[in-house]
């Protein structure tokens, strides 16, 4: 399908979403149907990691999502605030959806489906645009339940696509077809996407860690976390002996904070250190989404993205309905629910 194409199915289905659907209410009824099709879910997944292309999902993460994704307050059409002015005309602010959102990525099937979700809860559409096949079998299963969740509710299935090209320049050219993009993924994707695209844009890194060591009392559980996860980078402060053959040397504190707020993907950093001083430092001036202090930097692999960022604030001015000479005026402030 040519990349016009898909824009233009994208920006029909979020035009023609009935502001009314209580979108709550079917992301519940997707993460319904997903927990009946996991059995499937896990085969498409095991298939993938069979061919070395991608890594075992975890069923348990649909729990955990969902829960996450329910509690957000809704927070679509939300009145921000409403009032009169000197003038006699009311004046508001609410928000409203951006429209098309691009999101570049690796393929996570965790990333997918979070916001997958958080696009319909802001009646969003959503291009997912991956280089490569990465994860192909298990998101486009994950897919095909999510568009039979849509159709049911009569919403276009082109809310959601998926996005296989290396023509990442082509899609972004396309800025009056584009509301937003998303890059998630480490520093040099990151900046690769926002250096093609002239679009508002995201990013968020993910699934790439950082570890700094100060002392050497934690050394055999931290051989237990790098065991476990090829994408971490390790800092060794000078004169502290690790088993770790690829790791970068650095003389203080200062030095760490410094490398590792330069060359961080932004997702999740650990300090291990016997000063409180230095782990409070760390987690002043890390700059990732998680720190940690002597504690695992590996957290569950959640994107987290405020929802509010798929969001626009819209200003809203008119003549009261109370005010003299404005009988006819039967204008009402649109609220969540119209």
């Amino acid at each position: 399908m040519e990349i016009r194409e898909i824009l233009g199915n994208a920006t029909m289905a979020h035009t023609n979403m009935d502001i009314k659907i209580d979108a709550k209410l079917i992301v519940k009824s997707l993460f319904d149907l997903l927990e009946e099709s996991k059995e499937n879910i896990k085969m498409a997944n095991e298939i993938d990691v069979k061919n070395n292309n991608g890594f075992e999902f975890d069923i348990e993460m649909f729990e955990i999502l969902k829960a996450k994704i329910i509690e957000i307050e809704d927070s679509y059409r939300k009145v921000i605030y409403l009032r009169k002015n000197t003038n006699n005309y009311l004046e508001g602010k609410q928000t409203d959806k951006l429209g098309t959102i691009c999101v570049a990525y690796n393929g996570n099937t965790y990333c997918f489906l979070e916001l997958i979700c958080k696009a319909i809860l802001t009646h969003n559409a959503v291009i997912f645009v991956s280089e490569a096949d990465y994860m192909k079998g298990t998101n486009e299963l994950i897919l095909i339940l999510v568009r039979r969740i849509l159709e049911a509710y009569g919403i276009d299935k082109n809310l959601v696509q998926i996005m296989y090209t290396t023509r990442l320049e082509e899609l972004f050219s396309n800025s009056v077809s584009i509301n937003k993009v998303i890059a998630i993924g480490n520093k040099d994707f990151k900046q690769k996407v926002q250096n093609l695209s002239k679009i508002e844009g995201i990013s968020k890194g993910y699934n790439d860690y950082d570890v700094y060591i100060e002392d050497d009392t934690n050394i055999s559980f931290i051989e237990k976390i790098v065991e476990a996860e090829e994408n971490i980078n390790i800092y060794v402060k000078r004169g502290i002996e690790v088993p770790f053959e690829e790791y970068i040397e650095v003389e203080d504190i200062e030095e760490a904070v410094g490398m590792i707020n330069f060359n961080s993907s932004g997702y999740s950093s650990s300090i291990f250190t016997d000063n409180a001083q230095n782990g409070s430092k760390f987690l002043n001036e890390i700059k990732t989404d998680y720190i940690s202090v002597n504690s695992s930097p590996l957290v569950k692999n959640i994107l987290d993205l405020d929802i509010n960022l798929l969001l626009r604030e819209k200003n809203m001015i008119y003549p009261s309905p109370l005010a003299e000479s404005t009988e006819k005026n039967k204008i009402e402030f649109p609220t969540t629910r119209l």
